[in-house]
């Protein structure tokens, strides 16, 4: 009898922890090429979070560099923070990518510095050769009241010539557990290299 329990809860645990890593992967981030880039959808236009007009909400998207970085520097690694402002909100998402400003290829790129709320996905069937920066499950809730904020690096190409532009859409969710009733954002950012 001991033996059958002892089986019993090996089996219970075992599908515990399967339960709970297909919950994690299924809570996969954004899916890719939602950033409005050129040649890219929105959360809104793709049928997702469709419910309100793109940036018609009351939410405050923002990228920024850390020491306030106005033009970047070819091989040089960069710290960025993504945020999203709205009063009393508790889940947001984002999806922020990064492109050469002529070519509109992909840019450098972005290393995880907090793999419990973010991660890199690319796209399977188009646009390969991006690289987007999103949230997992456990990144969508808000660091505090009304604040989603994320972290990562991205490192410059080496042998940038032109200029790059960011493209970051975000999701400021009701929390219902759908893509529904929430609002959808996007912004970009454009920044020169320096010249030595």
């Amino acid at each position: 009898m001991l033996k059958r329990i002892s089986i019993f809860g090996a089996v219970t645990i075992l599908f515990a922890l399967m339960v709970s890593a297909t919950i994690d992967k299924s809570s996969s981030g954004a899916p890719a090429s939602h950033t409005g880039a050129p040649d890219e959808k929105t959360c809104t236009s793709a049928g997702c979070h469709d419910d309100h007009v793109l940036n018609s909400g009351t939410a405050e998207l923002s990228l920024d560099f850390a020491d306030n970085v106005s033009s970047i520097k070819p091989g040089e690694t960069y710290r960025l923070k993504v945020q999203i402002k709205d009063q009393n909100v508790t889940r947001f998402g984002f999806q922020l990518l990064a492109l050469l400003d002529k070519s509109k290829e992909n840019a450098g790129e972005f290393k995880i510095t907090d793999p419990k709320r973010t991660q890199v996905l690319k796209n399977r069937k188009t646009l390969l050769d991006r690289d987007y920066v999103t949230y997992t499950f456990n990144g969508t809730d808000a660091v505090s009241s009304g604040l989603g904020e994320w972290t990562v690096d991205w490192t410059a190409p080496e042998n940038l010539n032109q200029k790059v532009t960011f493209y970051l859409a975000g999701v400021s969710g009701n929390d219902d557990m759908t893509d529904k009733g929430d609002f959808s954002y996007t912004t970009h950012l454009t920044l020169k290299t320096k010249k030595y």
